[in-house]
């Protein structure tokens, strides 16, 4: 949605509105445009986003005041807060899940053309239920008071810029933001220009690099059969990058969106495949979900305070929750189910280092880090290949080819060129990934976001981005070729 045209003339806009408008009308300037924008994407969505924002204000409203009654009014408000959260876990995990498992025994089901399914999974919808049902479970905890404000809960629930993929936010902090809007300051030049980097870094990940590595993706994944053990195993690391420049480009583009009206969203990404385990990946990919599965499922389940078999019970719950939240078949429970056991075999070989006297993640060598990274790496893109592939059959079918196949490159290449995809494609993206690694060591090092890496650069430097990261775009970003922008692939989620 971030690569139309509709989009560029939508931001220009609202832009120029909300740089000209009174303080006093920002607040309903962003929400009049959010459901603009919500509607623009579907209709179906913008009932579902209405509905929910409805169900969940009055709900939180409700809970917040039978717990300030009697025993009998807490009673009440857990009856309340376990409908409003049950009733979007079901749809969420349920509904989602009801037409594949009715599929999967053979019944006649919806078309898949049919309104109905859009109607079922509204775009957006997982991202701003996580949102509700943890505001709800603040509300009835007492950790967060019931907003009273309206429009300010409708902006926190359908806010443009974070609306189709996040990030999750949670609902004290982004209020905050919405009540303190009159007094930002609309030209201030520094978070402008962080926004500018933001923007330019966001489209660069989405355009140039994530969707120059699906044209390779794409081919690889649809005929595994015409290629060797190289060139199957170069197509999952491939979309290791692929599925992270995707979405940290969205994720980017949403927080430069965000910044141009004075709002700040939460980092998403912090620099993921320099992660030296996989509970050190974790804390960098998704972070505003994985933060969610932690404060809202992995700790209410009693998280490690209730002895080892417990904490890793739990662990596991919260990965396969994570792989059904990302989307329906076998496969996406299957990489779930991957990564909790990846987590679990982390603390149990971390435990015996402990016992032992090493610590697990102490001062490592140079050539330790490396090897902890790299082992990190492939186990995380092996378990990505379930989650590219269509099917749990196709997975594993990818998997035996890439081990069966045998080792000669050089002869899938002629296949390889003939869908149309020539080697000079491979040969930038590797370049790219390359890119994009070495910004990240860079941000890992010194501790910093993108943006304001760039800032405490020298003018000349950031301005050589500035045109360098637009030509870019435009010559070798999928706008400089014949093939249409991809879809940001967390969409679907």
């Amino acid at each position: 949605m971030f690569v139309s045209l509709f989009f560029v003339a939508f931001l220009i806009l609202l832009w120029m509105v909300y740089l000209l408008e009174p303080a006093k009308y920002r607040k309903s300037t962003l929400w009049l445009f959010s459901y603009v924008f919500c509607g623009y994407i579907s209709l179906q969505a913008l009932v579902a986003l209405v509905l929910s924002t409805v169900l969940v204000f009055l709900g939180a409203k409700a809970i917040e005041d039978c717990r300030n009654r009697d025993s009998t009014g807490n009673l009440k408000a857990k009856l309340i807060a376990i409908a409003v959260g049950f009733g979007f876990a079901f749809v969420l995990i349920g509904v989602k899940n009801i037409p594949y498992l009715i599929k999967m025994l053979g019944i006649q089901w919806v078309p898949q053309d049919s309104p109905f399914r859009s109607l079922v999974l509204p775009v957006g919808f997982s991202f701003y239920a996580f949102g509700a049902i943890g505001y709800i479970y603040d509300v009835y905890q007492g950790k967060e008071q019931a907003e009273r404000d309206f429009l300010a809960f409708a902006l926190y629930m359908g806010f443009f810029a974070k609306l189709v993929s996040g990030p999750i936010e949670r609902k004290g902090t982004f209020a905050k933001q919405i009540h303190a809007m009159e007094h930002v300051k609309v030209w201030d030049t520094k978070r402008l220009a962080l926004a500018a980097n933001d923007l330019l870094w966001g489209y660069f990940l989405k355009l140039v690099v994530a969707d120059r590595l699906a044209l390779i993706v794409n081919e690889i994944y649809r005929t595994p059969m015409y290629y060797d053990t190289v060139w199957l195993a170069g197509g999952a690391i491939f979309y290791s990058f692929q599925v992270y420049a995707d979405f940290a480009g969205y994720t980017c583009i949403a927080l430069g969106c965000a910044k141009l009206f004075g709002i700040q969203l939460s980092q998403n990404f912090a620099s993921p495949y320099k992660a030296v385990n996989i509970t050190d990946f974790w804390r960098r990919w998704h972070i505003s979900l994985s933060s969610w599965l932690r404060d809202y499922v992995y700790i209410p389940l009693g998280g490690n305070r209730r002895g080892t078999l417990r904490k890793y019970g739990n662990t596991m719950i919260v990965f396969i929750l994570c792989g059904i939240w990302h989307g329906n078949g076998l496969s996406f429970l299957v990489w779930g189910i991957l990564h909790g056991m990846y987590s679990i075999l982390y603390h149990l070989w971390a435990g015996r280092r402990k016992n032992a006297g090493t610590a697990a993640s102490g001062n490592r060598t140079k050539t330790g880090t490396f090897f902890a990274r790299l082992l990190t790496f492939l186990a995380v893109t092996f378990a990505w290949i379930f989650f590219r592939a269509e099917s749990l059959t196709l997975a594993l079918d990818y998997i035996r080819k890439m081990v069966t196949n045998g080792i000669h490159p050089i002869n899938s290449i002629p296949g390889f060129e003939s869908s149309g995809v020539l080697m000079i494609q491979v040969y930038i993206s590797t370049a790219l990934i390359l890119l994009v690694q070495f910004v990240d060591g860079i941000c890992d090092r010194k501790q910093m976001v993108f943006s304001e890496l760039m800032q405490k650069q020298k003018r000349v430097v950031r301005y050589l981005f500035y045109y360098v990261t637009i030509i870019l775009i435009f010559v070798i970003g999928i706008y400089g070729g014949t093939f249409p922008a991809e879809t940001f692939i967390y969409m679907q989620f």
